[in-house]
């Protein structure tokens, strides 16, 4: 009969308090708090409903205690009880910065995706204003899937040696507070473990996160066993406790439990999804956490490493590559080319394979698989136009920008066996007009131009380009920085960039969800002139819609540079470097940020 009394429970006024406000003018003690919620699961209904009506009354005392026990109790009942008696929980407080104020407002009433972003969006709050209030979210939220969200949020900004986690630590333990919940308690181990020059803090830590680790497993299988609601990305979430926890022992050089707790999460991840791709994701991401060892643990699923999915292969040959071993990543880049030409569809796995090899700094096993594409005649005309394009844009993010245009060239005028209209039909299938197309090789041109020194091709070239497409923003930006421009040909730039940041104003105003058009706009305006306020507003809006995405960063880094806070922009840009660390133009960005910023404290010391 004491299942049934869940139902009773809906007696029971829940709490209803925001953080800092209460209904108890007397605070209760730990001890009597614990006491009452271990009386939610007596045998006697009279003592449930005492203990039950009596955490009630206490307003936000036992809030802590109460998300913890709904979470990690083994008694159903007092689970039960514990989750009803907190649905009144909001992490709302009236200290927050304005803008974290606004954003949580929308969060207790939103819906679990727009929850998600709205987190994302307290995450990147200019001067960490939404780092406490996230924190919060772990420690109040209802759900304890949103609170592992909010927790993977902030543990992923957690580099070993990252200059700007420092000053979150304190905001993080802030919005924690008390909390013992499995995630809050997760993440405040990491905040003491990282505590900088404390070695005994970071052996206690990794005790501490274990535990917790111990506790959010359990806890979710509990879940998928009640049949619970799935949440947004919850193995996703689930992932970076576990990612982070190798970290950690990374950091204290415990490598070989670091090498066996991956294993763990390989296994894992083929027995929930068995995805290659995950496999292949986890294995690059221990590689660039100086992990490289990881790789052993395959030899469990392919003995002799005898791999047979290309991804893994490949990322396997990263990882032998990182440590030295570069005949074993040979072999290995060898079996994963041979793997992708036998493959159902051999093209597009082959431009897939591209794409991430670029991403995990494998250039030349890129460009091996992006040539294979390009250079084989029997490859589908949309495959060779988007192949061509995307190996165009890296080349020239690798300043080979005479190559870039060459790739390009055969595009837009077609490949010397194809068909009458295989490039407009190339281009068609992509969603790609030739007139951007050949903009976008003429820009290449005339960056090839500027390379050499050749100034009178340079601006023939940038012309050209806008002829073709007079909204290209690179172009308009190469346009405006000519460095021989006269009075009249800056002038002449500076029209025809106000002209197209009309026809962008007019696109977003069209297209409000589109986060193109307010990064394009952003982007003009932060290297040419125009209202940088604006354009900072704009970038924020393209975050907003795709999150952490690097070009976006990237702009909006130009931004906070155009406007002279440089320590926005060298941290911003930090984030597009992290997001993508082998993209050179992000990094060769960073640099300079660096070196201005620099430049510009020396000018003020020196200054009287």
């Amino acid at each position: 009969m004491r299942f049934f009394a869940r139902l009773f429970a809906l007696l029971v006024a829940p709490l209803a308090f925001a953080v800092g406000g209460g209904l108890a003018a007397a605070a209760p003690t730990e001890e009597a708090i614990a006491t009452l919620i271990a009386e939610l699961g007596a045998d006697d209904y009279a003592v449930r409903e005492s203990a039950a009506r009596r955490l009630a009354e206490m307003g936000a005392a036992p809030a802590d205690a109460l998300l913890a026990a709904a979470e990690t109790s083994d008694d159903l009942e007092v689970a039960l009880r514990a989750r009803w008696l907190v649905q009144g929980i909001t992490p709302t407080s009236p200290d927050d910065h304005p803008a974290a104020a606004a954003e949580m407002e929308k969060f207790v009433r939103a819906d679990a995706d727009a929850r998600v972003l709205i987190m994302h969006r307290l995450l990147r709050l200019d001067d960490d204003a939404g780092i406490e209030p996230l924190a919060r979210i772990v420690r109040l939220d209802r759900s304890p899937a949103g609170a592992r969200t909010a927790a993977a949020l902030l543990l992923r900004e957690w580099r070993h040696g990252d200059p700007y986690w420092q000053g979150m630590r304190p905001r993080i333990t802030a919005g924690l507070a008390a909390s013992r919940r499995p995630a809050a308690r997760f993440l405040q181990a990491v905040v003491d473990g990282t505590e900088p020059g404390s070695n005994d803090a970071l052996r206690r830590s990794i005790d501490e996160a274990a535990a917790a680790l111990a506790q959010l497993e359990r806890g979710r299988s509990q879940e998928s066993a009640a049949d619970a609601e799935p949440e947004p990305d919850e193995a996703a979430a689930l992932r970076v406790f576990h990612r982070c926890f190798i970290e950690l022992l990374v950091a204290a050089d415990r490598r070989a439990e670091a090498v066996a707790e991956a294993g763990r999460l390989f296994a894992a991840d083929w027995k929930e999804k068995d995805d290659a791709g995950l496999t292949a994701a986890n294995l690059i991401w221990a590689v660039e956490r100086g992990l490289p060892e990881a790789v052993d643990c395959l030899d469990r699923r392919w003995p002799a490493f005898a791999i047979d999915d290309p991804l893994v292969a490949y990322a396997a040959a990263v990882a032998f590559r990182a440590r030295g071993d570069g005949p074993r990543a040979e072999t290995l880049a060898s079996d994963a080319d041979d793997a992708l030409g036998e493959s159902a569809d051999p093209f597009a796995e082959r431009l897939q394979a591209a794409i991430l090899l670029v991403k995990w700094g494998a250039d030349d096993w890129a460009i091996r698989q992006y040539e294979a594409v390009i250079d084989d005649p029997e490859s589908p005309a949309a495959e060779f136009g988007l192949a061509s394009i995307m190996y165009s844009e890296f080349l020239h993010d690798r300043s080979r920008d005479a190559k870039a245009a060459e790739v390009l060239e055969k595009v837009v005028t077609g490949r010397a066996n194809g068909a009458a209209g295989e490039a407009e039909q190339a281009l068609g299938r992509i969603g790609r007009e030739a007139g951007t197309v050949r903009s976008r090789m003429h820009f290449f041109k005339a960056c090839a131009a500027g390379a050499r020194g050749d100034a009178e091709a340079r601006r023939r070239l940038v012309e050209e380009s806008l002829r073709h497409h007079d909204r290209d923003v690179d172009s308009l930006i190469a346009l405006y920085q000519l460095p021989d421009n006269t009075d009249q040909q800056r002038a002449g730039a500076r029209r025809r960039i106000e002209r197209a940041l009309e026809q962008l104003d007019e696109e977003i105003q069209s297209l409000p969800q589109d986060a193109n058009g307010y990064n394009e706009y952003a982007w003009l305006v932060a290297n040419t002139e125009g209202d940088v306020r604006k354009a900072t507003g704009y970038s924020k809006q393209s975050l907003e819609l795709s999150p952490d995405t690097s070009s976006y960063l990237d702009t909006l880094a130009h931004c906070h540079a155009a406007a002279g806070n440089w320590a926005a922009a060298i941290r911003t840009q930090a984030l597009a470097h992290r997001e993508e660390p082998h993209n050179a133009t992000i990094l060769r960005n960073l640099e300079r940020f660096r070196t201005q910023a620099a430049a510009h404290d020396q000018k003020n010391r020196n200054s009287p």
